[in-house]
């Protein structure tokens, strides 16, 4: 598997912080979807007042994320992002300098 940087952002109009519903229906599914997924959730982290949400999470594809996301697909965007432990990358970087 890898590592992956999620950063959703949406507009203040999509945005479902002030309706409980809504909120229920898009991230509340999309974070049950992760949960009940092949994907594992490392972090999940937000921007309340920017409108962002960062998620770092482990799959064997951007496809994996895409499916556990579906359900806030339509009331923003995203970027997906592998990435990598950071001290793995600086054990490298030393050990072969």
């Amino acid at each position: 598997a890898m590592l992956f940087h999620v950063k959703h952002t949406h507009s203040w109009e999509a945005c479902p912080y002030h309706d409980a519903d809504r909120a229920r229906e898009t991230f509340g599914k999309a974070m049950a979807g992760i949960m009940d997924s092949d994907v594992g959730l490392v972090g999940a982290y937000v921007d309340a007042a920017a409108h962002t949400t960062f998620l770092i999470l482990d799959a064997t594809s951007a496809s994996e994320i895409e499916e556990a996301l579906a359900p806030v697909i339509d009331i923003g965007w995203a970027e997906t992002r592998p990435i990598v432990d950071f001290a793995e990358v600086m054990d490298r970087v030393t050990d072969n300098a």
